[in-house]
């Protein structure tokens, strides 16, 4: 049996990461409760890695431990779905015992991309691939953003049983990832579906510092677009009593300093239960993310390129977004899937002119106005997606205003659309994203949102965004062909590395259209705080293993904006690490 960690790696991890984190606080003017908050913050994560990393590390039976993380060869048996009835999913799992596909897996979803495969040769059919079965909504998109992985479906979900075998084949208090996705959620948060317990423990950690090359701007009011560090831990939990059923929480702490005396301290719940009742139709109830654009249900740091995420994806399209919802989710044929959902709306007055809808995200049992979302992906060939997706509500919600001495109800009926496409080939990966919004009733909004702890805020009627994104791994180019066995060890493992360099273009506007009603009512005490940007991000990640990246990049900005009073936009150098478990 395999022990929980080794002492001495854990002792020298932190160790090591104390030294840096002491290096980049050195400059913060905290308060002492914020300074033990922000090293406790920074120590945490690192702790939870090394023991991940450490129940992850292949036993002296390397065989078994090399199998479970193996992709589904394209020319073996083909696995039963998840979603499936009792009898059938009984009688799948009987038979999937029988074939070579990987042990563990526990229910059908998108394959690991590509990139994160062992290198060709260290392993029997390491380069198969994956049957084209997938009912994941998103790929997984592991230190890649762009790769589409081809599909892949693995065995249906085990019987829960408490057999001393399963004791002693899964050692550990945290389980391996098996890199695969359930529909709606990344890398991390899936692992309960694959799982061969009824229960895991997974999550995520990711830290950032951002230079300032000129000017940096406060006035948006939103630190998340202004923060000098960035702190970020999220532990999922979840159980399965019964192959239908999946109960599961998770805790989201992220704390966010803009290197001088603000800082942001914030906890979010996400709980939810999860039944797949059969192959087209399944429910999820609870908090848990929006399906609309790439990053939503792809936002663990080795799913991304960037230090931060895509600009259009923070203040066109809301990121971290949970509401409390009811998503309905399945797969329809052999290549398309769908998730609708009803959710409880957005809170109006909280919304800034420079973020659009991102402050309105509402978590917690305030049902205002529901509101409905849609997504759908095609994927008509191989490592080939397709997806739209969007999201129709009232920001309003027909709260009353007065205007001129008279009462007046707001609806400001929203309207968010966003599509992408994503594309693998060889060592190279495209993903191009666009979206668009439109909103009426922004003149009332300015009224409601001076209600709020902002003040009047000059909302867009209509804004978009869009971006592209290449992508090339030149390590298999600069390492040539794998020679001998993999070197697996703590930090790294040879078989698993990457080191893609990227180039991004960015373009998006918070106010491409203002209400004429609203235009007629402003004064120059008016503030309007546009977000007009270019952007170009280039960088470089590397990744030791799977679940671990080091990144850096740097972003070119200018801001377009007409009629904005904010201070031009400053270059910005970014460096982060992330990780999952």
């Amino acid at each position: 049996m395999r022990p929980f960690f080794k002492g001495q790696s854990i002792i020298l991890s932190i160790y090591a990461w104390r030294k840096y984190c002491c290096a980049l606080a050195a400059p913060m003017s905290l308060t002492r409760p914020a300074t033990l908050l922000h090293g406790s913050l920074m120590l945490a994560p690192v702790f939870v890695f090394a023991t991940a990393v450490r129940a992850d590390a292949p036993s002296a039976d390397l065989g078994s431990d090399t199998a479970r993380a193996q992709p589904v060869p394209k020319e073996g048996p083909a696995a039963p779905d998840v979603l499936l009835d009792g009898a059938s999913q009984e009688a799948s799992a009987t038979e999937a015992e029988s074939t070579d596909n990987p042990p563990g897996a526990g229910g059908e979803a998108l394959g690991v991309d590509p990139r994160l495969e062992p290198s060709a040769g260290a392993v029997d059919d390491a380069a198969g691939g994956y049957p084209a079965d997938a009912l994941s909504l998103t790929a997984p998109e592991p230190a890649d953003p762009s790769i589409v992985a081809e599909a892949a479906t693995a065995p249906a979900l085990p019987e829960n049983t408490d057999s001393e075998g399963e004791d002693e084949e899964v050692s550990g208090l945290i389980e391996e990832l098996t890199y695969a996705q359930h529909p709606g959620l990344p890398l991390a948060a899936s692992k309960i579906f694959f799982a061969k317990r009824p229960w895991t423990i997974s999550g995520f950690g990711e830290m950032a510092y951002t230079a300032y090359l000129g000017d940096k701007n406060r006035d948006t009011g939103d630190i998340e677009l202004y923060n000098t560090n960035l702190y970020r831990f999220v532990l999922y939990g979840a159980y399965r009593p019964t192959k239908w059923l999946v109960l599961y929480a998770e805790a989201f702490a992220e704390v966010l300093h803009d290197g001088f005396r603000e800082i942001d301290f914030e906890v979010l719940p996400e709980v939810f239960a999860d039944f797949t009742i059969s192959r087209p139709f399944g429910l999820r109830v609870g908090f848990s993310q929006m399906p609309i654009g790439y990053i939503n249900n792809n936002d663990e740091p080795v799913m991304f390129y960037s230090v931060s995420r895509p600009e259009v994806e923070r203040l066109i399209i809301p990121s971290q977004w949970l509401p409390l919802s009811v998503q309905a989710y399945g797969r329809l044929g052999d290549s398309l899937t769908y998730m609708l959902t009803v959710f409880q709306g957005v809170d109006g007055e909280d919304m800034l002119g420079a973020s659009w809808l991102r402050q309105g995200r509402d978590v917690g049992f305030n049902v205002r106005t529901p509101g409905l979302g849609a997504q759908v992906n095609y994927s008509p060939i191989d490592k080939l997606e397709l997806s739209l997706s969007g999201v129709a509500m009232e920001s309003g919600n027909r709260q009353r205003v007065t205007v001129d001495g008279a009462p007046r109800t707001v609806h400001a009926r929203t309207l968010l659309l966003s599509g992408y496409a994503r594309y693998a080939f060889g060592d190279f990966s495209l993903l191009a994203l666009g979206s668009m919004g439109m909103m009426g009733e922004t003149d009332l909004m300015y009224e409601l949102t001076g209600q709020g702890p902002q003040g009047p805020q000059v909302l867009g009627s209509r804004t978009y965004g869009y971006y592209f994104d290449v992508g090339w791994d030149m390590l298999p180019t600069l390492r040539g062909a794998p020679s001998g066995p993999p070197n697996r060890r703590f930090f790294y493992r040879t078989d698993e590395m990457q080191l893609p360099i990227f180039v991004r273009y960015e373009r998006l506007n918070t106010h491409a259209a203002l209400s004429p009603v609203l235009q007629a009512r402003l004064t120059d005490d008016d503030r309007i705080n546009q977000s007009d940007l270019d952007i170009i991000t280039v960088g470089l990640n590397f990744m030791p293993r799977r679940n671990l990246v080091l990144k850096a990049n740097v972003q070119f900005r200018r801001n377009r904006a007409r009629f904005s009073y904010l201070p031009e936009e400053g270059h910005r150098i970014e460096t982060g690490l992330g990780f999952i478990f």
